[in-house]
């Protein structure tokens, strides 16, 4: 069994706080959790919300009391697999902490929404690491405490100001950086470049690891400051018909040039040579 979550819970129960945990609904667990309990003990957080249709497999909040519970020693016993986290609150009305999540939970612009996966214990991991104790309580807003696995490991961090917060514009989590966001854009790269341009990838190969390669020519554009689609497409595809078909193209920018202007006045010269030809 062990041993820091339960410990959390106990101390958090002593200080006559009630706990809760967050877990996916189409977790087994979760189901067996929430059969135990009556309607006001949980809450489907995407249930009427714009993605009300996701709700029986979305995050789920539910109210612990018996931490002896045996539905509750799964997700403990192997949180890599269960990605849930458990929080303290001030009492059992769940209405504050639902109405926090809800406001949180779609992000980007109208059109472009996407779902903010806070009840993924490494979502909650890298906020709290990337956000200054300060802004703590924008971000975990009623909750008085929270625990959680990381990195093989229990870890608990008290709320320094718990409370109900609007949401600020911009919300400074969504700027948490993802470590895994490199590989992930790497690998699409890849993909379209395989698709799209398989010949010259094909070329690459003969003599150079693509994977090196590309992460050669992202560095450039990292340095270069361009990172739209636009800009990253134009950057991979022309550099790769250098390095396999020996054209060539005046990269460099020029002093005081911004990043855009840079762009610009590269992809001018780029469609100019190109008509010449």
């Amino acid at each position: 069994m062990p041993d820091v979550p339960y410990q959390w819970m106990a101390q958090q129960q002593q200080a006559g706080r009630r706990l809760c945990l967050i877990l996916e609904a189409g977790n087994e667990h979760c189901q067996s959790l929430m059969a135990a309990r009556n309607l006001s003990q949980y809450c489907p957080l995407y249930a009427e919300t714009a993605v009300a249709e996701l709700a029986s497999k979305g995050p789920v909040i539910l109210l612990l009391e018996q931490l002896g519970e045996p539905a509750l020693a799964h997700p403990l016993q192997n949180p890599e697999a269960n990605r849930g986290w458990l929080g303290s609150l001030p009492s059992d009305d769940l209405i504050p902490v639902i109405r926090h999540w809800r406001e949180r939970l779609l992000v980007g612009p109208e059109g472009e929404k996407a779902l903010y996966r806070f009840h993924d214990n490494r979502t909650l991991a890298r906020a709290l690491a990337y956000l200054p104790v300060a802004q703590w309580p924008i971000y975990l807003g009623p909750l008085i405490s929270v625990c959680y696995w990381h990195e093989g490991r229990w870890h608990s961090h008290d709320n320094p100001a718990p409370g109900e917060y609007p949401v600020p514009d911009p919300a400074p989590w969504l700027q948490t950086p993802n470590p895994q966001a490199a590989a992930i854009l790497q690998a699409n790269i890849l993909r379209y470049l395989l698709t799209e341009h398989s010949e010259d990838l094909a070329a690459l190969v003969e003599f150079q690891d693509p994977r090196i390669w590309l992460a050669q020519v992202l560095e450039q554009a990292r340095i270069w400051q361009w990172r739209s689609p636009e800009q990253l497409e134009f950057l991979v595809v022309r550099r790769l018909e250098e390095a396999t078909r020996g054209s060539a193209i005046r990269w460099q920018p020029l002093d005081g040039e911004a990043p855009t202007q840079h762009f610009e006045r590269v992809l001018e010269q780029w469609r100019k040579e190109g008509t010449q030809g």
